[in-house]
């Protein structure tokens, strides 16, 4: 076959320009493969029609079309470019590196090619190297808006909120309406504490982008925190009208009307939060039903525990209220509860989560188990009978410690160091000096130890910490017992003392308070004996610490000697 004219490709290739103009990608994309019948090896063509075929999702086909472009023209550094970025899309993310690599060493003065690469580098864990890039676009290009707000990304991923909300303000003098700046300089600010200039920021990103439900979600979530509880769920709802299907929005609504104590409306978005990022890894995909409340005469219903253990505390209350519906229940808990939970009333049979579980007809989570017993602030069930701490090991920890001389009090200023609310709930042994001083015998109830406070207990004399001699939850509720109180911030340790009955006095951040202690209250509708101490915005800790130190001398005087 005679190869085309040349005014043929020519005539061909402005149709298909003009196509691209006027938004006819797919009649664009069809004239290009036109040309490359004509000629295959038209090194534009195929340039274009890869572009295309990306833009289509379709980028395993987007980089043949590249890797043709390549065999004809090697040197073509946006073909490297964009190879790469498909590449990445595919998951392939060394080779996605490679061709970036190939792209910059073509042109060194490239700041697509270096922005895009640091993004890559970043995804890969190679901060110091994306930095390296961010710095290098930014050098070639001053107004590079996108590499400002990607350089501002990586620092407050680093945990450098202030440094990347210096980043995300030059990305936004160079270009206001980039929405997503807009949203990730919230998040800066939300970080710092800055809340309402965070509020501030989320509606200038939904404002840009209508659509965006993070935005929407984020706003959502500032409201909460500012008390605009009503707002709050306006927002969440809106979401929901945008993606109906997204559960962190309905999940969010549900805590905001829990902590309100409108749990009538929120136990069923609640269960929403299956989907969500925080709880999908904690699915169990069992063939058996969830049960929804109905007898349970003659069947085996398995109970598990779900999230943390001051969560299994918390709920185990409802153990004996399925039992009650008549059915054989078999409890999954945590490794380490078993010994406290032994004597539990109700349960048929016990298990730590990883060994096999017997038969069973249905199944429950135990946070699911509010809903299906329709609670709500004024019908929480009370303290399940039965817990208690085994006997040995009483005995065992009270010889441990000695004769009490002085009213002891058990302390726990930190929770596990991967809960998500951790940097704001969780306090270092220095920040609860003002207890230093009471006249009491301090007992620490944490079982390891962080370096920084590792380094701060040689200060605390007269603080006794047992560390690795805690064994399991027992060796602490043993502890907790033989406390006159128990000091703590919003941990398993919290939930462990209160369901002991033990006095136990709870430090709550303002941070992302948990929904199950409500608003403003001092007392808790869960734990009779617990008393709540809030952190307000803006407070820091030592001043907190500083009004529990002061009610601890009081309770100290009303104590005996």
């Amino acid at each position: 076959m005679a190869p085309a004219p040349q005014s043929e490709i020519a005539t061909l290739m402005e149709q298909a320009a003009a196509r691209y103009q006027a938004g006819d990608l797919a009649g664009a994309a069809e004239t290009y493969g036109a040309v490359l019948k004509r000629q295959p090896d038209r090194v534009e063509a195929w340039f274009n029609l890869a572009t295309l075929l990306q833009s289509f999702g379709q980028p395993e086909a987007a980089v043949r079309g590249y890797d043709q472009t390549l065999a004809l023209r090697p040197e073509h550094a946006d073909a490297w470019l964009n190879r790469g970025v498909a590449l990445k899309s595919l998951g392939q993310a060394e080779a996605a590196l490679a061709s970036y690599d190939r792209a910059v060493a073509l042109r060194p003065d490239y700041p697509l090619a270096y922005n895009n690469r640091g993004n890559l580098l970043k995804q890969m864990g190679r901060a110091d190297a994306a930095r390296a890039d961010y710095d290098r676009a930014i050098a070639l290009q001053p107004a590079y808006a996108s590499a400002y707000s990607n350089r501002g990304a990586l620092k407050a991923d680093l945990g450098d909120y202030a440094a990347g909300l210096v980043d995300y303000e030059r990305a936004l003098a160079c270009d206001p309406s980039h929405a997503e700046t807009w949203f990730n300089r919230g998040n800066a600010l939300w970080e710092l504490g800055r809340a309402e200039e965070a509020l501030v920021s989320y509606e200038r990103a939904a404002a840009l982008r209508p659509g965006y439900v993070d935005a929407h979600l984020n706003r959502g979530g500032v409201l909460k925190e500012l008390r605009r509880s009503e707002a709050a769920i306006e927002c969440f709802d809106t979401v929901l009208t945008i993606a109906p299907g997204f559960a962190e929005a309905r999940f969010n609504k549900a805590l905001c009307r829990l902590q309100l104590g409108q749990w009538d409306q929120a136990w069923q978005d609640y269960e929403s939060r299956w989907g969500t990022a925080l709880m999908r890894g904690w699915t169990r995909p069992f063939p058996q039903p969830h049960w929804q409340g109905e007898d349970l005469a003659g069947r085996t219903i398995l109970l598990h525990a779900e999230q943390g253990l001051g969560d299994t505390l918390q709920f185990c209350r409802y153990v004996p209220l399925v039992a009650a519906r008549g059915g054989r229940v078999v409890l999954e808990v945590q490794p380490g509860l078993r010994p406290l939970l032994a004597g539990l009333t109700g349960v048929a049979w016990m298990v730590e989560r990883g060994e096999d579980l017997p038969p069973f007809d249905l199944h429950c989570p135990l946070l699911s188990l509010p809903r299906l017993f329709a609670t709500n602030p004024a019908t929480i069930p009370p303290l399940p009978p039965g817990l208690a701490v085994p006997s040995e090991r009483l005995a065992a920890w009270r010889a441990r410690l000695g004769p009490a001389t002085r009213p002891r009090i058990g302390l726990a200023w930190r929770g596990s160091p991967v809960h998500q609310n951790d940097r704001h709930r969780s306090l270092t042994l220095a920040q609860i000096g003002p207890l230093r001083g009471v006249g009491a015998e301090l007992i620490s109830v944490q079982k390891d130890l962080r370096a920084e406070d590792a380094a701060t207990l040689p200060a605390w004399p007269g603080l006794r910490h047992f560390g690795p001699e805690l064994d399991d939850f027992a060796d602490t509720a043993a502890l907790c017992t033989l406390c006159d109180l128990v000091i703590a911030v919003d941990t398993s340790v919290a939930h462990l003392a209160a369901t002991l009955g033990r006095p136990t006095w709870i430090l709550l951040p303002a941070r992302n308070t948990d929904w199950r202690w409500l608003l403003d209250r001092a007392d808790s509708p869960w734990y009779p004996a617990a008393t709540l101490y809030r952190q307000q915005r803006g407070e820091p800790w030592p001043a907190v610490v500083g009004r529990v130190a002061a009610d601890l001398e009081n309770f100290l005087s009303r104590s005996p000697a």
